[in-house]
């Protein structure tokens, strides 16, 4: 008998798996930033996972398109979570930029913490993509030490997740520098102590 169901079983089994031919051809996405190594040692900057729009949190790439409309594409996802992206990213800029060790692990070195607001995280009118950036820099009591907001606009070849995630790319690029320029202003007496 239990040959007989080993033989039923082996027969029916394989029909039930269905291989979808969508999920071969997915093109997994993350953000270019050019790897730098701190010059200066203090102060370390803990990058904290950005606090992104709900409707970009998917694994799929989104594009908000300015007539409000989604657009997702189950073929072009992320290669992590996009808040994490977005702020290893942001933290290899702002190494490169200001020379400062940045890092998304907490340091058990005196620190400031590095908090991400994105506003704007879409295609814009006349098919750019647009990122807006509030960020500020906290002790480890949670008192704000500086702060600002980044807003840019990328052109994209084409309305499509390839050209969104360059467009995206060089657009925290440009709010890693203005960080940096942040970082720079602040005198030595801000920095933390513990």
């Amino acid at each position: 008998m239990r040959p007989l169901v080993l033989l039923v079983t082996s027969l029916f089994l394989p029909g039930c798996i269905v291989f979808d031919k969508k999920s071969e051809a997915v093109t997994f996405h993350r953000f270019e930033a050019a790897s730098a190594a701190a010059s200066r040692p203090a102060p370390i900057i803990h990058v904290v996972r950005a606090n992104l729009p709900a409707s970009v949190r998917r694994p799929a790439v989104v594009l908000l398109a300015p007539e409000g409309e989604v657009l997702v594409d189950d073929g072009h996802r992320w290669t992590a979570p996009l808040d994490r992206l977005v702020a290893e990213t942001i933290a290899q800029h702002v190494t490169r930029e200001s020379g400062l060790p940045a890092t998304t692990t907490v340091p058990d070195a005196p620190h400031f913490t590095l908090i991400l607001e994105c506003e704007r995280f879409e295609v814009a009118a006349t098919r750019r993509a647009a990122l807006t950036v509030h960020y500020r820099f906290e002790r480890a009591d949670g008192s704000a030490v500086a702060g600002g907001t980044s807003a840019c606009l990328e052109p994209m070849g084409e309305l499509n997740a390839t050209a969104f995630v360059a467009a995206q790319g060089r657009n925290l690029a440009k709010v890693g520098k203005a960080i940096a320029e942040t970082l720079r202003g602040l005198p030595a007496s801000q920095y933390p102590t513990r």
